[in-house]
């Protein structure tokens, strides 16, 4: 992050703060696919936006990110022309699918260190099938850009997460029905693709901000609801909470307290809920950071938190996930390095509940990050 010009940093502190877009930033660079992400846009999108898109896929190369547009069906060769009128585009010729990876990452690095955007073409096909034939060889990560922006449920409400292998607690606005029937097909043949619908107006928003700007499809996970602790592998969720946290645990016995625990089938994600008289106390609420940015921190929130009739946490002060905590709060409460959270506890009980977290001691080694909780 040090390499970053005044000038990039200024404009990613216009979109977001600056702890989520450094952590995105790092993630995204840290990914080994051929290009950081297939760049899909509608028609739409190209005709009414293409400058604007433009000029932020052109910030993500500054950002040594590595997009490549995808342009398919009957409409690609007319959508090609048309982005080009707003910068420097090239279309990649004597490349296929058969080309080595090594021979795809120097085709498209002749492009970046000319500041070109990558164009890949094929009138002959449609969008459904050149996705499936790039994906996730040439990169995992897909991001279909359309003037109607995200998904959105029958009653017009925003969808941020759709999910293919369960049940959904929004009924999908038939408009939506096709984009998502696409999207289903690639995660049928590839699970752990990252497939985000938005607006070409909020392509940054989207991939730089916890909130996000966009809609996630993704199949969903198994998350297993354990009462105690007897089939659980301690020492798994133990480094679970490490690498969440960024430090070890003072002493498996936080654990132990634990009258609820929520557990991702993989262990990469985990809530631990303890017995409290105001009712439960989220004691740790953590996912690993390969599946952050994937709507598993929503889903584990969803199964174990939301359904709680009186449920409080704290965090620290500081710490960028507060505003997503603010969402899911009916009330929060800031005092010295904490910052306290309740939804369903009753007036009488918040001092109680506020004293409780100010006077706990901290579950983890005292040289604290800013995911502490």
């Amino acid at each position: 992050m040090s390499t970053l010009s005044k000038t990039l940093r200024l404009f990613l502190d216009s979109i977001g703060r600056r702890e989520e877009y450094e952590f995105y930033l790092r993630k995204f660079q840290a990914e080994r696919s051929v290009c950081f992400a297939l760049v899909a846009p509608d028609t739409p999108a190209v005709e009414q936006s293409g400058d604007l898109m433009t000029f932020d896929l052109q910030f993500l190369i500054r950002l040594d990110l590595t997009p490549l547009v995808v342009l398919a069906g009957e409409d690609a060769l007319q959508n090609a022309a048309s982005l080009s009128a707003y910068g420097d585009y090239a279309v990649l010729r004597k490349l296929d699918l058969t080309t080595s990876d090594t021979e795809w990452r120097e085709r498209l690095q002749v492009c970046y260190a000319k500041e070109q955007i990558p164009i890949w073409l094929n009138p002959q096909s449609t969008l459904g099938e050149t996705v499936q034939e790039l994906s996730p060889r040439i990169a995992r990560r897909i991001h279909l850009l359309r003037v109607r922006g995200m998904l959105r449920a029958s009653d017009s409400e925003k969808i941020f997460y759709h999910y293919t292998r369960r049940d959904n607690a929004h009924e999908l606005d038939p408009q939506d029905a096709e984009v998502v029937r696409l999207a289903e097909g690639w995660l049928t043949a590839n699970p752990q693709l990252h497939i985000s619908i938005a607006s070409p107006l909020h392509l940054l928003q989207e991939m730089f901000t916890v909130r996000g700007m966009g809609s996630i499809i993704r199949p969903g996970s198994v998350i297993e609801h354990h009462r105690t602790l007897e089939a659980v592998d301690l020492t798994q969720l133990s480094k679970l909470m490490t690498e969440a946290f960024g430090k070890p645990l003072r002493s498996e016995d936080s654990l132990r307290a634990a009258c609820d625990l929520y557990l991702e089938t993989r262990c990469r994600g985990a809530v631990v809920l303890e017995a409290h008289p105001a009712g439960k106390y989220l004691s740790k609420f953590a996912v690993g950071t390969e599946a952050r940015g994937e709507g598993l921190a929503q889903e584990l929130w969803d199964q174990a938190c939301a359904p709680q009739p009186a449920l409080f946490w704290r965090s620290r002060a500081n710490n960028p996930v507060n505003q997503w905590y603010e969402r899911h709060a009916s009330g929060h409460h800031t005092e010295g390095r904490w910052t306290v959270f309740w939804k369903g506890v009753t007036a009488g009980q918040l001092p109680e509940i506020i004293r409780y977290c100010l006077e706990r001691e901290p579950d983890f080694r005292e040289s604290y990050d800013l995911n502490e909780n």
